[in-house]
């Protein structure tokens, strides 16, 4: 322990003593550590921290899918056989995500984001209230009277914590909901859910009075369970597996493609982030091994500094094993001073990534630095440590006393041996770099891609609005249409604003999918109808958006309930679902009337394709109704402007507000940036991997060019031989640039090899881009070899200028 100890104090002046190898050292490890520690932060948040329930790893989610294995919603139906008929599960529960006007004590009417849950929701995960009760099997039984549990994050935000508000009553969409209890900090399952309901009034089907069979094939719920003890997921699969082909068979109008599978819910929850989030994590793994080699080339030239020294002290008795451990010593003293820095770094840079990563990521609120990054930081600095210092102490540890003090005195620093192992480091930071720049290369051609596609329609100058009007005015179609057809009105007379539409669901937003069929098609099954986004819009939506009406006309104000059905369909739709016919003035249904005549529409007009769904999506099938004959319960205004949006903001916003004042006016922004967030999660991916990139050149290019100038003060007798005897400033450029080029081409030439192999797995993430695409291997390849020889070139100059008989006299 005295000995450590000594080594600290001699380790800890020595490298005081040379603020400006200590300063660069501690940097280029801090750029490293932190961005590991960073990235390390982000990854366990969100995929190794274990979920905030009791038990979590016997809390499952039960996945319903499609022939073509992507997931759907369940079906109610479906979801009450799985409760009545499964053996592996304690609990099972339903859930619903929607929003809900909320009024009534606290404050002015808001729009707020619900989960409407079956009774044993809070039993499965296990939570217990802060206040008040949670659910109870009556709380879901017809007759009973509506209560909600409400969110603490609510509670404290528009009620203040007050606790008498548990046995008061808040009004949801105009109906009055009895306070039951307050859910724990924390408690936000599903994402972002602020209050719970079970599913009376909100969701009548969930009732034990449901018909069954009319909510069979309507799929919209997600569903969790808790596993009996001493049952393990892949046993819960295999009985579903068996109830949901039991169900095809039994129901085959409706189930005939419906499968599942059973899923941890910490996999449920994580979703398709974690490949993103691992390559992210491989990604500043690479920039903290060259910023290690960075560091071990600086050791090696400190230690070849020292070679006097260390023989010396090899004369006066110090053992092998005592220089090494000094040399380790003061390596771990520099990689726990870079992670010092690091830590700040990383907590620098979580900020940024928060503000800059997609809102869809799962438990972003849990990232932080906690005890677990301190211990990451703490364990990767130590790791760091020994391995940068495991190269000059291994070359102290073959240290030939004569050999070194021979060579001290010469002048020659670090023998051939030295020299391959810093030629070896700087490949492998050439090679590494390489790899993150090709990547970031594919991400960046990948996401300007994407942004060249045309979304279908033009968001610039036009403003979104969301309304959705409740309360006793507001019961049935014709009451909703109304209270739009005032709205629009009122928006169409602000002074500046041109046209003005509506839509029950905005483009590049998910939205209700339905199944329909063709007039003069073959009966079959509703499980095999044709399958199609479904949009509710009003007359003028298409122009306010700027989507061209190919064929047809537009919805017109004659187009009302009592009239004939219309429909306006999509390019795809009427080329999938025609076959080149025209479809104007054919007939689709989406199912029977009560008596089980089928409600037709008559298809008006063919629009033009729009992203629907996401960018990177092809164009799928749409159908539009009018809300003047079927109106929903919400809808987005779209409204375009003659000026830029912001000047007629407040306006718009008044005009809203103007038809009913108690109605929440919510989500409003320009589509503008509805557009640029359907991006955001590729966007995220690519400042990432280029900011790794970045700092993985810098390194490595640092890495080279210290490596190149080291080379040239130590051959400085060598150049001042060589220039006496004849040599020319060009003849000395040309040795020194192709010693560091070929170090280089080495190093691009193994980046392009592990870059070919390693690319593949970025496959999912790129858009309209190979994983080896040759443009970008190519751009890389040269952009690299160009930076590398402009770092060789600074020290080559100087060698040029090396005058003979001054380093021959030196020497």
């Amino acid at each position: 322990m005295h000995g450590l100890l000594q080594d600290l104090r001699y380790g800890a002046r020595t490298l005081l003593k040379q603020p400006g190898f200590t300063s660069i050292a501690v940097l280029t490890l801090a750029l490293g550590i932190g961005a590991n520690t960073a990235i390390f932060s982000v990854v366990h948040a969100v995929l190794l921290r274990p979920l905030p329930f009791p038990e979590a790893e016997r809390m499952v989610a039960i996945q319903e899918l499609g022939p073509d294995g992507k997931r759907r919603q369940a079906t109610p139906a479906n979801f009450l056989d799985w409760r009545a008929q499964s053996t592996v599960f304690e609990q099972i529960a339903a859930i619903h995500e929607r929003e809900a006007n909320l009024t009534g004590e606290g404050g002015e009417p808001e729009r707020i984001r619900l989960a409407v849950a079956s009774a044993a929701f809070f039993d499965v995960l296990g939570v217990r209230p802060v206040r008040g009760r949670l659910f109870q099997p009556a709380d879901e039984a017809a007759g009973h009277a509506p209560v909600i549990v409400l969110g603490h994050g609510l509670w404290r935000r528009r009620f203040g914590e007050d606790p008498e508000i548990v046995g008061g009553t808040v009004a949801l969409n105009g109906q009055s909901y009895t306070v039951i209890g307050i859910a724990p900090p924390g408690m936000d399952y599903p994402r972002e859910r602020e209050a719970w309901v079970p599913p009376l009034r909100l969701a009548p089907e969930l009732n034990n009075e449901m018909n069954v069979a009319e909510t069979r094939g309507l799929g919209y719920l997600s569903v969790i369970a808790r596993l009996k003890p001493g049952v393990g997921v892949a046993q819960a699969h295999a009985e579903m597996e068996t109830l949901t082909a039991r169900l095809r068979q039994q129901y085959p109008e409706t189930n005939s493609n419906r499968f599942n599978r059973v899923v941890s819910l910490h996999t449920h929850l994580v979703g398709d982030i974690r490949p993103v989030l691992w390559l992210l994590l491989g990604a500043v793994g690479c920039v903290l091994l060259i910023a290690c080699a960075n560091v071990a080339n600086l050791m090696l030239v400190r230690a070849a500094g020292r070679q006097k020294e260390l023989a010396v002290r090899a004369a006066l008795g110090a053992g092998r094993r005592r220089l090494m451990r000094q040399l380790l010593t003061e390596s771990v003293l520099l990689a726990a001073c870079g992670g010092g820095l690091g830590l700040l770094f990383a907590w620098w840079g979580l900020e940024g990534l928060i503000a800059l990563s997609p809102g869809d990521i799962p438990r972003l609120r849990e990232i932080g630095l906690d005890g677990q990054a301190l211990g990451f930081t703490l364990g990767i600095s130590v790791v760091t440590g020994i391995a940068f210092g495991l190269a000059p102490a291994w070359q102290v540890s073959n240290l030939a006393l004569s050999e070194s003090l021979k060579e001290e005195g010469r002048g020659v620093m670090g023998g051939v041996r030295r020299s391959r192992l810093r030629n070896s480091l700087v490949v492998a930071e050439v090679a590494l770099s390489l790899v993150l720049l090709v990547g970031a290369g594919l991400l960046f051609r990948s996401l300007v891609q994407l942004q060249r596609v045309s979304p279908g329609f033009d968001p610039q100058q036009v403003l979104t609005l969301r309304l959705a009007p409740s309360g006793d005015r507001y019961r049935d179609d014709p009451q909703f249409a109304a209270y739009f057809e005032r709205v629009i009105a009122n928006l169409s007379a602000v002074p500046g604003v041109e046209t003005v539409g509506a839509i029950n669901t905005l483009p590049l937003a998910p939205g209700a999918v339905t199944g329909f069929f063709i007039e003069g098609e073959p009966a079959r099954p509703a499980s095999q109808w044709h399958a199609a986004n479904f949009r509710i819009a009003s007359p003028d939506y298409f122009r306010a958006l700027g989507i061209p009406l190919l064929r047809g006309r537009d919805f017109a104000a004659g187009d009302i309930e009592g009239r004939p059905n219309v429909a306006i369909i999509n390019q795809a739709l009427a080329g999938r679902g025609f076959a080149g016919e025209n479809p104007i003035g054919r007939r689709i249904s989406f199912g029977g009337t009560n008596d089980g005549r089928p409600v037709w529409f008559e298809i008006i007009g063919v629009a033009a394709n729009t992203r629907t769904q996401r960018l990177d999506a092809e164009p799928t099938p749409d159908i539009y109704t009018t809300y003047l004959q079927t109106a929903p319960a919400a809808m987005s205004m779209v409204v375009r402007t003659a000026a830029e949006p912001a000047v007629v903001a407040a306006s718009v916003r008044r005009a809203a507000l103007s038809v009913d004042g108690a109605q929440p006016v919510t989500e409003f922004r320009a589509l503008e940036q509805l557009v640029y967030e359907s991006i955001a999660q590729p966007r995220f991916n690519t400042v990432l991997f280029l900011g790794f990139a970045g700092l993985a050149l810098l390194l490595a290019v640092a890495g080279i060019y210290g490596v190149m100038a080291y080379g040239v003060t130590q051959r400085r007798h060598e150049i001042g031989v060589r220039m006496a005897l004849g040599a020319r400033a060009n003849d000395v450029l040309r040795m020194v640039i192709g010693q560091g080029m070929t170090l280089t081409l080495i190093g691009v030439a193994i980046g392009l090899a592990g870059a070919f192999v390693l690319t593949r797995w970025m496959k999912a993430m790129l858009f309209e881009v190979s994983a080896t695409d040759p443009l970008t291997f190519g751009v890389i390849a040269v952009l690299l070899t160009g930076v590398a020889l402009l770092a060789c070139y600074m020290p080559a100059l100087r060698a040029t200028k090396v005058d003979p008989l001054i380093a021959l006299r030196y020497e």
